[in-house]
């Protein structure tokens, strides 16, 4: 099986993170190779960035800012290809589904053409593989060619809501967020979070779910690093295998509230 391991960032308070992901096996003479090829990213959010211009300075930037263990994996592994920067972290969504019938027929959207993600969850690729797998499926159905998109685009929005809420809950915790809004009609508003009082943009306001889903996403996090289950329910849910939906039954969410009521209030002392 392959691991992927690391340090996530988590906004406003951890900015910086480090992921791990092998790629394949491969023989080595050398007695102290792992013999694996793997991918690693150090990565930043809310406008901080790892410096690209040499490997031993983003080894001290590792150093530096990360736990010892990822600067001391990066320091024993060999470069097999140059530092590959990108600065380019935001979300874009297309809302397909609310033009209904009104959509071009025979044209529809799959992958990054219907919604980007931030790349720090690694979400592009499952969420693209999915859409193209549902849209199978709505030929499989035998459809109408008139009906297809319309059929279709209702489907793939809920994938593309699933991995929304994922990207862009830690986002929406960014002090430095910016946030452009078009409607059905073409208008378009920008916001922005700014300390600059002569900012030109008004601030934008965080959706009340989204804050439930901070909080909830905080102390489900916590609870997992002390529950088996709930740990394999957050996987499933990372690597799009269940609905994010699903760490919210009951058996979680009481688990979850109790974990923060504790904290808050201090209440394990009566249950001690």
């Amino acid at each position: 099986s392959i691991h992927v391991g690391g340090n996530a960032a988590h906004a406003p308070y951890h900015n910086k993170g480090f992921l791990t992901t092998p790629i394949r096996q491969i023989k080595s003479s050398d007695e102290n190779s792992l013999g694996l090829i793997s991918n690693f990213a150090v990565y930043c959010v809310n406008g901080e960035y790892p410096p690209n211009d040499s490997y031993e300075n983003l080894l001290e930037w590792v150093k530096e800012y990360l736990p010892i263990d990822y600067y001391l994996i990066l320091k024993s592994t060999k470069l097999l290809s140059p530092l590959l920067p990108y600065r380019r972290a935001f979300d874009d969504r297309k809302h397909v589904e609310l033009l209904g019938r009104k959509w071009p027929r025979n044209y529809v959207l799959v992958g990054d053409s219907m919604c980007v993600f931030n790349p720090k969850n690694g979400q592009g690729m499952t969420h693209a593989c999915r859409q193209a797998q549902q849209l199978n499926e709505v030929f499989k159905e035998k459809y109408q060619l008139k009906d297809i998109s319309f059929i279709y685009n209702r489907r793939a929005a809920s994938i593309s809501e699933e991995c929304w809420l994922g990207s862009t809950t830690n986002d929406w915790a960014v002090p430095t967020l910016k946030v452009i809004n078009t409607d059905i009609y073409g208008k378009t508003n920008t916001y922005q979070r700014s300390e600059d009082s002569s900012s030109i943009y008004p601030q934008p306001k965080t959706p009340l779910f989204m804050q439930f889903l901070q909080w909830y996403t905080y102390w489900l996090i916590k609870c997992a690093a002390q529950s088996g289950e709930l740990t394999t329910a957050f996987i499933h849910v990372v690597f799009q295998e269940k609905s994010p939906y699903s760490l919210l039954q009951p058996k979680f969410f009481f688990k979850i509230l109790y974990a923060s009521l504790s904290h808050n209030f201090n209440l394990s002392k009566f249950f001690d």
